[in-house]
C-alpha cells in the first residue's frame, strides 16, 4: 500500500511488517513524567499496510484522543495499526492547546533535529515512528466547517472541521513515483460522506497547498503531516471533525473517517468501532469511572478522565 503511481495502489512490503504475526503489544514511554506516552501496536493474522494514528496533539480537542482509544483493542485481520491516543499528555491534563514548553507541539514538525525545549523530545519520538508507517492519520476536532468556498463565519476555506487535511494533491518523490493524497483523500470521503445523512457534516478535502507561496496555511510547514509527507515520505492526512456538535457526534464523525481511511487502505479488522453518537455516549459513561490515567505534574498526582 501507501504508494499511488498514476490512480494505481501498489503494495510496498518491509523486513519489519513481513516478521510481524498477529500480536497486541502496549509499550511506554517516559514513564511517570507529564508526558508519558503510551503507544499500541496491533498486527493483523496476513501481511498488510501499516497504519500510525496520531491524536492528543491539542489537550484541548479531546474528540481526537477519546477517538483513538476506540482503536486500541481491535482485533486485526489484515494489516497493522500503531496508535498514540495521548502524543501530548500535558496538554491533555491541563486542557490546553500548548504543550508543557508552553508551545504548540504541531509546530514543533521541523526537519531539523535540534532540541529546544521539553516539547522537542516528544515530537522527535513521534518522528521516530514515521519510519515504520506507510499511511499516518493526525485527528483533531476543528472550529466551524472547512468549506472550499465562502459562505458564512463558520463555514469557509479558514476552517477545519469535517474535512481530511492534505498538505497538496501530489507529491512526487526523488524516484519517480507519486504519492496521490487527493486521490485517496477524496476517495475516503466519498466513504464517509455515504454514512453521514445530514449534508451539513459532510466531509470535504482540505487542501492547504501548504508549500506553495499563497497558500492560507504556511504555518502547515511545522506540521506533523507535512513533515512525514515532506521528510518521511508517508502519505499523511489530518482528520478533522467539527466542534460545533454535542462530543459524542464529533467523537461519531471521526470514527467514520478512521473507518474509511482504514477500509480504504487495505486493512481489515473483525468489527469497527460503532458509529452510533447514542453508543458512543454510552461507552464514555461507562468508561469515565474506569479507564482514568493517574499521573504526576509538578509532583502532585492528577486523575484524567477519558471525558477529557
Amino acid at each position: 500500500f501507501g504508494l499511488f503511481l498514476n490512480g494505481d495502489v501498489f503494495m510496498r512490503s518491509s523486513q519489519w511488517r513481513e516478521e510481524v504475526k498477529a500480536s497486541f503489544e502496549i509499550q511506554t514511554f517516559f514513564k511517570g513524567s507529564d508526558q508519558e506516552l503510551k503507544v499500541y501496536h496491533l498486527s493483523g493474522r496476513e501481511i498488510g499496510p501499516t497504519m500510525l494514528i496520531f491524536a492528543g496533539i491539542h489537550g484541548d480537542e479531546s474528540g481526537g484522543y477519546l477517538t483513538a482509544d476506540r482503536y486500541v483493542g481491535l482485533k486485526l485481520i489484515k494489516g497493522n495499526l500503531i496508535i498514540v491516543p495521548r502524543l501530548n499528555l500535558y496538554a491533555i491534563l491541563t486542557k490546553k492547546r500548548e504543550g508543557l514548553s508552553g508551545r504548540d507541539l504541531n509546530r514543533k514538525f521541523l526537519p531539523t533535529e535540534e532540541s529546544i525545549d521539553t516539547d522537542d523530545k516528544v515530537a522527535l519520538f513521534a518522528k521516530s515512528l514515521m519510519d515504520r508507517a506507510d499511511i499516518i492519520l493526525n485527528l483533531h476536532q476543528g472550529y466551524g466547517f472547512y468549506s472550499p468556498t465562502w459562505i458564512d463565519k463558520t463555514r469557509n476555506p479558514i476552517r477545519w472541521g469535517q474535512c481530511n487535511v492534505i498538505d497538496t494533491p501530489v507529491f512526487d518523490l526523488p524516484d519517480g513515483r507519486r504519492l496521490e493524497l487527493e486521490h485517496f483523500g477524496q476517495r475516503v470521503v466519498q466513504k464517509i460522506n455515504s454514512g453521514i445523512g445530514d449534508k451539513k457534516y459532510h466531509f470535504h478535502v482540505n487542501n492547504t497547498n501548504t508549500s506553495n507561496q499563497g497558500s492560507l496555511h504556511k504555518e502547515q510547514r511545522k506540521s506533523l503531516t507535512y513533515y512525514a509527507l515532506t521528510v518521511k515520505h508517508k502519505m499523511a492526512f489530518g482528520i478533522e471533525a467539527t466542534n460545533h456538535c454535542p462530543l459524542p457526534q464529533s467523537i461519531s464523525y471521526l470514527t467514520m473517517a478512521v473507518n474509511a481511511f482504514m477500509e480504504s487502505a487495505g486493512i481489515v479488522v473483525e468489527a469497527f468501532p460503532s458509529t452510533s453518537p447514542a453508543a458512543i455516549a454510552s461507552e464514555l459513561k461507562r468508561n469515565e469511572k474506569f479507564s482514568g490515567l493517574i499521573v504526576k505534574i509538578n509532583g502532585v498526582e492528577r486523575f484524567i478522565h477519558p471525558s477529557g
